[in-house]
C-alpha cells in the first residue's frame, strides 16, 4: 500500500454521525450508578472495607436513614454499574476491531496502544487522585480480551457463561461452608492495624497538606490492591488476580458478544428475546441480590455475584425506557456524560477528592451518607450540563482527546459533528 493510500486508510475515532445513541446513554447511566457507589469511599479510607456493617466509631453520628440508604446503595447499585461499564468496554473493543478490519489496518497494534495508554491514566489516577481506580485492572485485562477478539459469538457467551458458573460456584460454596457459629460482630471487626491506618488516612484528609494525602492514598491504594488481586499480580502469581477479576472478564465477553451479533443494533427485530432475558435476570439476579441475603446472613457474601445479572437487567430495562417518544427524551441527556465518560469517571474523583479534603471543605468522614448522596446527584447533574456544553464546542473531551490522540496515532481534523 503506498503511504497516500495508507493515510486515507487511517483509523481514526468513531464520528458523531457513527455513533450509537444507546451506547452513550448506558455510559452516562453507569456514570451515576459509579458516583453512588463509589461516594462512601471518597468519604471514608479503603479499611472502612473490613467492617461492612459500617457500624462503628467513625459513623457513630449516622442515623437509620444513613445506614437505610447504605442498605439500598449495597443491594441496587454495589458492584452493578461498574458492571456495565465492562459489558461497553467489551462492546467498544467490537466496534473498534471492525472498523480496523474494513480498513485492513493492524487492530493488534492499535488496541495495544490504547490499553498502555489507558493504564498509564489509571496509574496517576490511582497513586495521585483517589486510590478505588479500576482502569488498571481493565487494561490488564483487556490484554486477555484482545487475544479472544476474534472468537465467534457464540464461543464468547460459553466462556462468560462458564466464568460465571465458576464463580456462582465458589461464592455459593464458601456461603453455604461458612461458620454460621461465628457472630457477626466478630466476622466484621477491624483490625487494629487498619484502625490506625484509617485514622491517619482520616487525619491527612481533614487537616493535612499535599505530601500527606499522597502518602494516606499510596497506603490505600496498596490495601486495595491486595484486595483486587493487582498486588498479587506484581508479585507474580496471577491466580488471585484473574478470580478476583473474573466478573469484569466475563461482562468484557458478554459485551463483545452482544456488539457482534448486533443485537443492540437491531432492537426492535430482537425485542422479544430482551424481554426473555430481561424476565430471566430478573428473577436470578433479584434473587441472589435481593431476596436471599435478606433471608439469611449466610447469603451475604452470594450477593456479589448478582451484579453481572442485575447490570444486564438494568441495561435491558433502560433499552426499553429508551425506545419510547418520552423515555427518549428524557435519557437523551445522559448521552452527554456518556460520550465524555472517561474524562467523568476521572472528573468525579477529582471533584470528590478536592470538595472533601482539606483545601475545600475538610468533611472527609463527617457527612451523613444521606447528606453524600444527594452531593453526588449534583455532582452528575454539573456533569451532564458541562459535557453537553463541552461537546457544542469539542468534538471530545478532554481526556478522550489524549486517549485516542495516542491510540490513533493523532486525530485528524474534523468538525465537531463530523
Amino acid at each position: 500500500m503506498k503511504k497516500d493510500d495508507y493515510m486515507k486508510q487511517k483509523l481514526s475515532p468513531i464520528s458523531a454521525k457513527e455513533r450509537i445513541e444507546t451506547l452513550d446513554v448506558l455510559r452516562g447511566f453507569a456514570l451515576l450508578g459509579i458516583i453512588l457507589a463509589n461516594i462512601v469511599w471518597f468519604l471514608y479510607p479503603a479499611y472502612m472495607q473490613e467492617d461492612l456493617s459500617f457500624k462503628n466509631e467513625w459513623t457513630s453520628f449516622w442515623n437509620g436513614a444513613d445506614y437505610t440508604v447504605k442498605t439500598i446503595l449495597t443491594m441496587f447499585v454495589d458492584g452493578k454499574f461498574v458492571m456495565l461499564f465492562s459489558m461497553l468496554f467489551g462492546f467498544g473493543m467490537v466496534i473498534m476491531q471492525e472498523r480496523a478490519a474494513a480498513k485492513q489496518l493492524n487492530f493488534w497494534g492499535i488496541y495495544s496502544r490504547r490499553l498502555i495508554a489507558l493504564f498509564i491514566f489509571g496509574c496517576i489516577h490511582a497513586y495521585f487522585i483517589w486510590f478505588g481506580d479500576i482502569l488498571t485492572n481493565y487494561a490488564i485485562l483487556g490484554l486477555l480480551l484482545l487475544l479472544m477478539h476474534k472468537l465467534k459469538p457464540k464461543a464468547m457467551l460459553i466462556i462468560s457463561l462458564t466464568l460465571y458458573s465458576l464463580l456462582l460456584g465458589s461464592f455459593t460454596f464458601g456461603a453455604i461452608s461458612s461458620d454460621s457459629t461465628t457472630p457477626m460482630s466478630m466476622s466484621m471487626s477491624m483490625s487494629e492495624e487498619s484502625r490506625q491506618l484509617m485514622q491517619v488516612t482520616i487525619d491527612a484528609h481533614q487537616n493535612g497538606n499535599i505530601q500527606e494525602l499522597l502518602d494516606a492514598n499510596l497506603m490505600e491504594r496498596t490495601f486495595y490492591t491486595m484486595r483486587n488481586g493487582l498486588y498479587v499480580l506484581f508479585l507474580g502469581n496471577p491466580i488471585f488476580f484473574l478470580f478476583s477479576n473474573l466478573p469484569f472478564l466475563l461482562m468484557f465477553l458478554f459485551g463483545a458478544a452482544v456488539a457482534k451479533k448486533k443485537w443492540l443494533h437491531r432492537f426492535e427485530e430482537y425485542r422479544k428475546g430482551f424481554f426473555i432475558t430481561w424476565l430471566l435476570t430478573l428473577i436470578f439476579g433479584g434473587t441472589l441480590g435481593w431476596i436471599l441475603p435478606s433471608l439469611s446472613e449466610n447469603f451475604s457474601t452470594v450477593q456479589y455475584i448478582s451484579s453481572p445479572l442485575l447490570t444486564i437487567f438494568y441495561a435491558i430495562s433502560l433499552l426499553f425506557i429508551y425506545h419510547t417518544v418520552k423515555g427518549k427524551k428524557v435519557l437523551q441527556w445522559l448521552a452527554f456524560p456518556g460520550r465524555m465518560a472517561f474524562t467523568n469517571y476521572i472528573g468525579q474523583s477529582i471533584i470528590c477528592t478536592f470538595l472533601f479534603g482539606p483545601f475545600a471543605f475538610g468533611v472527609y468522614g463527617k457527612l451523613h451518607l444521606t447528606t453524600a448522596i444527594i452531593i453526588a446527584i449534583v455532582i452528575f447533574v454539573f456533569q451532564i450540563i458541562f459535557s453537553k456544553l463541552w461537546l457544542s464546542k469539542f468534538r471530545f473531551g478532554p481526556l478522550e482527546y489524549v486517549w485516542r490522540s495516542f491510540t490513533y496515532l493523532g486525530i485528524k481534523k474534523e468538525s465537531k459533528n463530523a
